[in-house]
C-alpha cells in the first residue's frame, strides 16, 4: 500500500512528460545517462555512448553514477560530465524513493533540472531509476515499459527479449531515434601514467616483453559468483611452470586473492583501478569470474578465460567475440573442474603463440 501511495507522489512530484517532445538529432544539445550499478555495467556501457556520439554529435553527455565510472571511462572522451561526487549525507546513488530520501530526491531534483537536458536514457527495469528520469525534467525521456512508473515517461520502450545481452538493452533504446549505426565503438583507454606503472611492476616482477603473462582475477562482488579460490590456487600453479608464462595474480581491495601470491612463480599485483585497468592490457589471457575484471578484459581487447554460473554467460558475457566462457551446468559454479579452466587458458594461448609466430620480424635497414 505504501509503495503504491509514494509512487503516485513520486510521479505528481515529476510532473507530466512534455508534450511536443518531437527533437531533431541534430538539434539534441543535453544528454544524461543514468547507470548507478557496478564497474562490469558501466563497461557494458561503451557501444551505447560510441553510439551517442554518433547519432548525436553536438550533443553533451552527462553520467549518473558511481565514482568508478569516471575511473572507468575519464579517458575515453564519450562522458562530457560525470555526476558523481554526491557526499553521504547527499548520497542520491543509493536513493531509493519508494522508501524514503525524500530530501535527497529534491536535491537531486534541482541539481538534474538545472542542466536542462533535452534526452535522458536508462535501462533498468527499476522504478528507481524512471523516478531520475522524471526528476531531471528532460524533454524525452526514454526507458523500458515494465508496469511500474512507465506513465514518467515519454519514450516507453516494450521489453521485448528479457534473454538479451545488456548491450542490446541499451542499444534498442536508440530505436525511438532510428536505431544504432554501422560502427564500432571506442575501447577503454588506458592513462600514460598508469600503462608506465604497469611496466615498471612487469620489469620489478622480472616478467619479459617476450613472456606471455597470464592475469588471475579471482574476485568477484558477488560472492555466488567465485569459483572456488583454492582452484583458483591450482591453476595459477600449473600456468606458471608453463615455459615462457608469467602467471599475474590481482587481489581485490580487501586482500581477497592474496594466498595466491605465495605460489612459485607468481606476481601479486596490489592496484587501484586505473593502474588494474593498465596491467590487465598487458595480459594475453584473463583467467576470471564473472566480474569488473572480465568486463575490462573484453573493453581492451584482451582475451578472458571466465568462469560463470549456468546461464549467465547469455546475459553479461564480456564485449569481443575471442573469450573462453566456462560456464557451469546444474552443479553450480563449485562443480567446474580445475582441467576445463587449464583446457580454456592454453587454448588461447595457443592462438596467441600462433599470432606471434607469424608475424614477421623486422629487420634493420643496412646503412647505403
Amino acid at each position: 500500500m505504501f509503495r503504491q501511495f509514494a509512487l503516485g507522489v513520486l510521479t505528481a512530484l515529476a510532473g507530466r512528460p512534455p508534450h511536443g517532445t518531437g527533437i531533431a538529432n541534430g538539434e539534441v544539445r543535453r544528454i544524461l545517462v543514468v547507470e548507478l550499478w557496478n564497474i562490469g555495467d558501466v563497461v557494458l556501457l561503451l557501444p551505447f555512448l560510441s553510439q551517442l556520439r554518433e547519432i548525436f554529435p553536438s550533443a553533451r553527455v552527462t553520467l549518473l553514477a558511481k565514482p568508478h565510472a569516471r575511473e572507468l571511462l575519464g579517458e575515453t572522451g564519450l562522458v562530457d560530465e560525470f555526476l558523481d561526487d554526491a557526499p553521504p549525507s547527499d548520497n542520491w546513488l543509493s536513493l531509493n524513493p519508494l522508501v524514503g530520501g525524500w530530501g535527497d530526491l529534491w536535491k537531486l531534483r534541482a541539481r538534474l533540472r538545472s542542466r536542462r537536458f533535452d534526452i535522458a536514457f536508462q535501462c533498468r527495469l527499476h522504478v528507481r531509476e524512471h523516478v531520475i528520469l522524471a526528476m531531471s525534467g528532460a524533454r524525452r525521456r526514454v526507458g523500458y515499459a515494465f508496469g511500474e512508473g512507465d506513465t514518467m515517461l515519454t519514450d516507453a520502450v516494450p521489453v521485448g527479449d528479457l534473454h538479451r545481452h545488456k548491450v542490446e538493452d541499451w542499444m534498442g533504446l536508440l530505436e525511438v531515434f532510428g536505431g544504432h549505426v554501422a560502427t564500432g565503438y571506442q575501447q577503454l583507454a588506458v592513462p600514460e601514467t598508469s600503462r608506465a606503472a604497469a611496466g615498471k611492476f612487469l620489469a620489478d616482477s622480472a616478467i619479459l616483453p617476450g613472456d606471455l603473462v597470464v592475469g588471475i582475477h579471482p574476485g568477484a562482488s558477488v560472492a555466488e559468483k567465485r569459483w572456488p579460490l583454492e582452484r583458483f590456487a591450482e591453476v595459477a600453479a600449473t600456468i606458471a611452470e608453463r615455459s615462457g608464462v608469467r602467471v599475474v595474480v590481482f587481489a581485490d581491495p580487501g586482500g581477497y586473492g592474496e594466498s595466491l601470491g605465495d605460489i612459485e612463480g607468481v606476481a601479486l599485483a596490489r592496484t587501484s583501478l586505473r593502474d588494474l585497468i593498465a596491467l590487465i592490457d598487458r595480459c594475453d589471457v584473463l583467467v576470471c569470474n564473472d566480474s569488473g575484471p572480465m568486463h575490462i578484459a573484453g573493453a581492451l581487447g584482451v582475451t578472458a578465460a571466465a568462469i560463470f554460473s549456468s546461464g549467465v554467460a547469455r546475459w553479461f558475457a564480456p564485449l569481443g567475440d575471442s573469450h573462453e566462457l566456462v560456464t557451469a551446468d546444474e552443479g553450480g559454479i563449485s562443480s567446474i573442474p580445475v582441467q576445463r579452466v587449464v583446457d580454456a587458458v592454453d587454448r588461447v594461448l595457443l592462438v596467441r603463440r600462433a599470432r606471434d609466430i607469424s608475424m614477421p620480424s623486422i629487420q634493420p635497414l643496412s646503412p647505403s
